[in-house]
């Protein structure tokens, strides 16, 4: 653009940074909303967590994750089974015992440990490249 002030119109129409190039969040975004980009990485280790990212492994500092997938991540839940067994069961219980219609309500569940493991492809989240958000895994579909 150097200096053409009617470059610069156009870059302002198209919603373009003057000092980048790049295009601006728009502001419907909010105020100091800047545009992230999605990346895709792949889980290198998880002690500790690194991620390789366009070719580059980046360490746990650069890291953020979705708290679902961390240890210790709880929530609320209802877990319903139409197809039920039991078992360990004591007192005075004889035979087989089964159920057509289980409900645990009100339940909560533990994330017993980082529900990432090496070789995993997650979607990631980052505005400048240099920290990067964990969204979730990713699968092929089958």
């Amino acid at each position: 653009m150097d200096g053409n002030p009617y470059a610069a119109l156009a870059a302002l129409a198209r919603g373009m940074d003057l000092e980048t190039g790049e295009s601006r969040a728009s502001a419907q975004a909010g105020l100091g909303a800047i545009q992230a980009r999605m990346r895709l990485g792949r889980v290198v280790g998880t002690a500790p967590l690194t991620v390789n990212v366009s070719g580059l492994n980046q360490p746990p500092s650069a890291l953020r994750v979705n708290e679902r997938l961390v240890k210790g991540a709880r929530w609320k839940t209802k877990t319903t089974s139409p197809n039920s067994d039991y078992r360990g069961l004591s007192g005075s219980v004889t035979g087989q015992v089964h159920s057509t219609d289980t409900v645990i309500d009100k339940a909560t569940v533990e994330q017993l440990e980082l529900d990432l493991e090496s070789g995993d492809e997650v979607l990631l989240l980052t505005q400048d490249d240099q920290v990067f958000y964990i969204i979730m895994k990713v699968a092929e579909a089958v």
